[in-house]
């Protein structure tokens, strides 16, 4: 019987469908707590822990963030979790 594993860009993947997704999308799952004014200053800033990126170069046209990154992001943000977790309860 042959197994899948899948990583965290394919679950990513498989939830939006999409290589990139647009941040607003990506914000309102895993930044809740940010307005839209600070997301969108954040972003012209380049102050997310991932690259946020207009297809156009209009003002008006939204960012979008690479999967990739953003899978990236979440397992750094786990090894660090679990690395902690492993000192704390030794």
């Amino acid at each position: 019987m042959m197994t899948q594993n899948f990583t965290i860009e394919d679950y990513l993947f498989l939830k939006y469908k999409t290589l990139v997704i647009q941040l607003d999308d990506v914000c309102k799952e895993y930044y809740p707590h940010l307005t839209k004014k600070v997301i969108y200053e954040r972003a012209s800033k380049q102050e997310f822990p991932f690259s946020c990126f207009r297809l156009d170069g209009s003002q008006k046209s939204p960012y979008f963030v690479h999967i990739r990154e953003l899978a990236v992001l979440f397992n750094q943000k786990y090894e660090i979790a679990k690395k902690d977790y492993a000192t704390l309860h030794r």
